[in-house]
């Protein structure tokens, strides 16, 4: 009663001051009444937990059930993936052969110039492409063929005729690759049964190699022409390189503003960090005479690295395009500034929990802070407080930008520190290779891992407009030791499957955690020989990145062997090219139900503007022309009608009289284009040529 009342005070109130009857008897009764409700409470409880559970049990079934169900869904997922790579490494086996090599000269489409061999309209329940009118009331969608893959390769590195590839290594692999396109279009058509239970459409199959080429199944139109690049994509690196710590660490001093390279610096950043997924964690480090850094995690009111999902990744973009130059170069604390955020980041364990990357990108020229000596000594000391305090393994990768960079510091820091360093052309049309050192070397860790596959982030497709995520898995060449990196495999799936047996939106915390988990459950383990490295760093940047500790006879499983046929490489890949610098929507929009592109789809070109500009300088011309010629005439007519008093004949009527009539202008109901002739008052002028107008597909390169 005593603890009802409310504290000990009222203990030892109770014995100074003796309550009045009523008092003691309006508590005892609060009291009582007080006791008899916590008893019913107690006993309800008791009564009704057992029934309470009879009726959650269902729930929790049919929760427990539909997890499962989505487990089998993911195990059939990374099963297929890794199927598709054993058929890529098998591919890769016979790639010097001879009938490999004849059957793929014009054996491939082109995703931007050819017409496929099977090609349909999509029905509008398969895939809807707005750009064709997507499938609604006017019955138009765009060409696809189920049946056969596409090529595709950036446009920097198709340099031949017809945009065909003239590197023998990427010839090699658009030819092996043809072999695995049998197995594509079986697992498509298995897909498609398999997926109609849960009413969801199959998505894509593919490969992106190493050195930038693209096979997908089903094939389609490529819509932006030469600029897709399976490099860039985090499902590429995240299964080439496994959960990661990458800091960026960026020089803004005042001598970044020459030639461009703060431009390529950002861009260089920016490239690395849209390849980052869910499983890594980033940081970017700017510094001049002093570091700082750019984006820190609002959750933890400190500077850590941050989960790269979308969002943080896009924040970190846009204030890595926010970024200005100026001041000293103080490369000590740029590094120093990257070593702080990464233990504070592990101490708190915010982190991957795996390998660590600093990627140190500058002009190379030291002007502030402590020598290079004083730099060196102090990476290799946090690096070992990092690998003994924490068992990290930290990797250093410098990047000298620009042609007129400083290179002998930025390459001693990597050699001085087992580190790569990469030479960045000022313009570097394969930027995405030179930055790619980084991730090569973490997927020679993963080269003895056979069940290793990796998820990403859900996200919107580009076709479809659906969410959907992507599994992927490693390539190798494992006849070598270590294992030769080629590309990765990749498997899309609609999030719809998940949505409809987890009751979960594709986008919600819930869903996202769960492939956080699958994407971070595993962690390669590198460990390279000096050789090994070596080959890294020729593979970078040539002979002259090389630390002089090998000869490039020395590198097993890092350079890749060339075929002994070189003459016999085929010339052409494509089997036609017969659409080739034609507008996307004239070589891909359809009437749903028809296998030929139709001029009744697509979503209408806007009004030219060149045109209309040129009319309203016709006009203006004209008028400039006319008004003072009329002004002339008006003058001398007053003139003329002064001094001569003229009067009007009697024949016309008076309402006329003295009135100018001027003659109808005769104007062409067209809108004046180029060369046009306007007449206006008797005066015809003609236009000159104007500009040319832009391509319709500006995306679409310009052929020589």
């Amino acid at each position: 009663r005593d603890y009802y009342l409310g504290s000990t005070f009222a203990t030892q109130h109770k014995h100074k001051h003796r309550r009045s009857p009523s008092t003691e008897l309006n508590l005892n009764r609060a009291f009582f009444t007080t006791m008899i409700i916590g008893i019913i409470r107690v006993a309800a409880a008791l009564l009704l937990t057992p029934l309470t559970q009879r009726h959650l049990q269902p729930f929790a079934h049919a929760r427990t059930d539909a997890e499962n169900e989505v487990k089998l869904i993911l195990q059939r997922i990374e099963e297929d993936t890794l199927k598709l790579r054993d058929e890529v490494e098998n591919a890769y086996t016979q790639r010097c052969s001879i009938e490999t090599l004849s059957q793929c000269s014009r054996g491939s489409f082109n995703g931007c110039s050819s017409v496929f061999p099977n090609q349909q309209c999509m029905a509008a329940d398969e895939l809807v492409v707005e750009a064709c009118g997507g499938g609604g009331g006017g019955g138009c969608n765009a060409l696809w063929d189920k049946t056969t893959s596409i090529v595709s390769i950036p446009s920097a590195l198709a340099q031949g005729k017809d945009d065909n590839p003239t590197d023998p290594e990427l010839i090699e692999t658009a030819c092996y690759t043809l072999l695995a396109e049998d197995y594509m279009r079986t697992k498509y058509e298995n897909d498609e049964i398999f997926w109609d239970s849960y009413n969801v459409q199959p998505s894509w199959t593919y490969f992106g190699a190493h050195n930038g080429l693209f096979r997908k199944l089903p094939g389609t139109v490529d819509e932006e022409c030469g600029n897709y690049d399976p490099r860039l994509r985090p499902w590429f690196v995240a299964a080439s390189s496994g959960p990661k710590d990458v800091v960026l660490v960026l020089d803004v001093s005042g001598s970044m503003s020459d030639y461009g390279r703060m431009d390529l610096a950002k861009e260089a950043a920016i490239t690395v960090i849209k390849t980052l997924t869910i499983s890594d964690r980033v940081a970017v480090i700017a510094f001049s005479d002093y570091a700082y850094q750019v984006h820190s995690d609002s959750d933890s009111g400190t500077d850590l690295l941050v989960r790269a999902t979308n969002e943080n990744k896009n924040l970190l973009i846009d204030s890595i395009q926010k970024l200005t130059d100026g001041g000293a170069t103080n490369f000590h604390a740029g590094f120093q500034q990257a070593f702080d955020a990464l233990e504070r980041t592990i101490e708190q364990e915010y982190t991957s929990g795996c390998n660590v990357a600093i990627l140190f990108m500058t002009d190379g020229v030291r002007t502030a802070g402590p020598e290079t000596d004083e730099v060196l000594s102090l990476i290799n000391d946090s690096t070992q407080r990092l690998a003994t305090l924490y068992n990290r393994d930290t990797k250093i990768f410098t990047f000298s930008l620009g042609a007129q960079a400083d290179r002998l510091a930025t390459k001693e820091i990597a050699c001085s520190t087992n580190g790569i360093w990469t030479p960045v052309g000022d313009f570097d049309g394969d930027l995405v290779g030179a930055m790619a050192s980084y991730y090569k070397l973490f997927a020679l860790g993963l080269g003895d891992d056979t069940e290793f596959t990796a998820w990403v982030e859900p996200y919107e497709f580009f076709w479809t407009k659906k969410m959907g995520t992507t599994n992927s898995a490693p390539v190798f060449d494992r006849s070598v030791d270590p294992p030769l990196f080629l590309g990765v495999v990749a498997s899309d799936v609609h999030m719809d499957a998940f949505e409809q047996v987890l009751g979960e939106n594709a986008q919600s915390s819930t869903m996202l955690q769960r492939f956080i988990r699958l994407s971070t459950a595993q962690c390669p383990k590198i460990d390279l020989s000096d050789c090994q490295l070596e080959g890294l760093r020729y593979l970078a940047g040539g002979e002259e990145a090389t630390c002089g500790m090998c000869n490039s006879t020395d590198y097993p499983g890092i350079i890749p062997t060339e075929c002994p046929f070189k003459p016999d490489l085929p010339k052409n890949l494509w089997q036609n090219t017969d659409v080739e610098g034609v507008k996307y929507e004239d070589r891909a929009c359809c009437e749903i139900g028809s296998n030929v592109p139709s001029e009744m789809c697509g979503i209408p070109d806007e009004i030219d503007t060149t045109e209309i500009d040129t009319s309203t300088n016709s006009i203006g011309l004209v008028l400039g022309i006319t008004i003072p010629v009329l002004f002339v005439i008006c003058c001398c007519g007053w003139l003329f009608c002064k001094h001569k008093k003229v009067s009007p004949p009697t024949d016309v009527p008076k309402e006329v009289v003295g009135t100018n009539a001027l003659p109808v202008a005769s104007v062409s109901s067209a809108i004046p284009v180029n060369n046009a002739q306007v007449t206006y008052g008797g005066v015809t002028a003609v236009m000159p040529p104007s500009a040319s107008a832009p391509p319709m597909n500006p995306a679409f390169h310009v052929r020589t």
